[in-house]
């Protein structure tokens, strides 16, 4: 029969009852990893021969470009970028993630609804209306997180030659203080998520037992055993 599918506003009316595969958000600070992670996880359950497929939020590389180009449009305000954001997820969801499921994959999604929900919530709109925004989202099976703090995080996009995002900065500080602070706020949103979901926190990706341990309760997951 497979998991039962979970919305973040129960009993969104989607045809399906039950997947036959996993879904697994990869989720946590800007600048934390989460792509990499995403990747590494892709790499290494195929190469123990599980199907799984890495999807982002964006559903093409033109939305994406769309969304670049609305950062730097100041007619844009905070409540509309967060509804392109959660109609580009919408769209990944109906035609990526759920036949994706439906097929048996694993699917990794770097970024589920929750890191939306929490940068959205960060900028300032309402919790509540967030979350009903989105209500349409699954609820990843499982939660994958990056260990990071803002500083580290916010080191690492440096060092790959990333400018800091003006969009995750708390206004009326510098670049470098503005972007810890904002991320200092996305961790208080993650926090009670982190007790509500099956949640496990990688704390180095390059530590190999850490990952064999994150693998094993992956494909654990995927075939219903004790994990």
């Amino acid at each position: 029969m497979g998991r039962p599918v979970r919305t973040v506003a129960p009993q969104w009316p989607y045809v399906d009852t039950y997947y036959p595969g996993l879904y697994v958000g990869v989720d946590g600070l800007d600048g934390s990893g989460r792509t990499t992670l995403a990747n590494e996880l892709h790499r290494q359950l195929q190469s123990h021969g599980y199907p799984s497929v890495v999807t982002g939020p964006f559903p093409s590389k033109k939305s994406q470009t769309q969304n670049t180009l609305n950062k730097h449009d100041r007619r844009v305000g905070d409540t509309s970028r967060h509804l392109l954001y959660a109609s580009f997820l919408a769209i990944v969801m109906h035609e990526v993630i759920l036949p994706h499921l439906r097929a048996g994959y694993i699917v990794i999604s770097d970024r589920s609804w929750i890191s939306l929900y929490a940068r959205a919530t960060a900028q300032g709109l309402d919790k509540n209306w967030v979350t009903t925004s989105l209500g349409f989202a699954l609820q990843p099976d499982l939660v994958i997180e990056p260990a990071a703090t803002p500083l580290t995080a916010a080191r690492r996009k440096l060092a790959g030659a990333e400018a800091l995002d003006p969009l995750e900065s708390v206004g009326g500080r510098s670049q470098l203080s503005g972007f810890i602070a904002f991320q200092e706020q996305i961790q208080i949103l993650l926090a009670p998520l982190r007790q509500q979901l099956p949640w496990h926190v990688v704390e180095d990706i390059k530590n190999l037992d850490q990952m064999a341990r994150i693998i094993h309760r992956i494909e654990a997951e995927s075939e219903g055993l004790p994990s």
